[in-house]
């Protein structure tokens, strides 16, 4: 997700679109409170110092990030 909100925030700086640059911002951050909050997938539930992290598959983490945008 973050080379993903990297590539996005550059373009949006390439192409002067804050919108763009802004919406990176919150995914990034999204994602991140996500993660804070004990939601992840099973690679980040392994090498987390969250106890009890719920683990979720792809399309749950993803709705649980655009739960946050």
């Amino acid at each position: 997700i973050f080379a993903w909100t990297g590539a996005l925030r550059k373009r949006g700086q390439l192409d002067n679109l804050p919108e763009l640059r802004a919406f990176a911002d919150k995914l990034e951050k999204a994602t991140l409170d996500t993660i804070e909050a004990g939601e992840m997938t099973k690679d980040l539930a392994l090498i987390t110092t969250i106890e009890n992290p719920t683990v979720l598959n792809s399309e749950e983490f993803i709705k649980a990030i655009a739960s946050r945008l």
